[in-house]
């Protein structure tokens, strides 16, 4: 049975900021997607990858596999305000029907700026 999982489960970085999200997964050989989810459209495909790739890239997004380690990331360059809150990696066993499976969603929220809690750090 495929297992996949992924890092970090929520994440909160500043405008310009870059980001990395990570997937691990137990299939070989496989084909993986990365999508987001974006309001009012549903899912949408980033990047597709199968074992004999190493990197992809689609605008701001990079995604990188190591199919040894069973591992894959993807990078987000200069994360902006309008960029979508929800990010999946599907990873589904090839010439194997029925082993996709889709695992929680990986948050990203982006800010413009860092707030401290002033009172806090004053105790």
């Amino acid at each position: 049975k495929n297992q996949v999982e992924q890092n970090p489960p929520s994440l909160v970085v500043l405008e310009g900021e870059n980001c990395t999200f990570q997937c691990n997964y137990t299939v070989s050989p496989f084909k993986l997607r990365w999508y987001t989810q974006d309001t009012g459209r549903g899912l949408v495909s980033l990047i597709t990858m199968t074992y004999s790739d190493n990197k992809k890239s689609n605008g701001q997004y990079t995604a990188t596999v190591d199919a040894t380690a069973k591992h894959s990331s993807l990078h987000l360059t200069a994360a902006q305000l309008s960029d979508p809150a929800f990010y999946l990696c599907v990873v589904g066993a090839q010439c194997s029907p029925g082993t996709r499976t889709l695992y929680p969603n990986l948050h990203l929220e982006v800010v413009k700026e860092h707030f401290l809690n002033v009172d806090a750090i004053s105790k």
